[in-house]
């Protein structure tokens, strides 16, 4: 007799506005015209993870948007963080900040990482 069997994988999981530390690869990725402001690809930089990561809702939160799967994170940078972007995209990295959900067409991914901080 053959059974059928189901087995449940859980992603690392993870709350908005909540500092954390991800590792994965710097890349720097295109835009889908259809969510650009403009309509137009945009390139942008982001992290690719090596496994999918669930952002999760506090219980009784409302305003709040839950994304399970993501596996690409636009990654907001001031000047400092850029500049080790630039110097470390193509490389594996850790990178340290918070997460919060794309508001705008601007936002490039349903998630994107405001960083404070990467090293190779």
């Amino acid at each position: 007799m053959l059974g059928v069997y189901s087995i449940t994988i859980l992603a690392l999981s993870f709350q908005y506005d909540v500092p954390l530390t991800l590792q994965g690869k710097l890349i720097t990725s295109t835009a889908d015209p259809a969510v650009t402001d403009d309509e137009r690809p945009h390139q942008f930089p982001a992290l690719q993870l090596s496994k999918p990561i669930a952002i999760l809702c506090p219980p009784m939160e409302t305003d709040c948007q839950p994304e399970m799967g993501v596996t690409l994170l636009h990654l907001v940078l001031q000047e400092p963080e850029m500049k080790q972007f630039k110097a470390f995209k193509g490389k594996t990295a850790k990178v340290k900040g918070t997460l919060f959900h794309a508001d705008s067409g601007h936002h490039y991914t349903s998630v994107l990482l405001e960083v404070e901080s990467l090293t190779p």
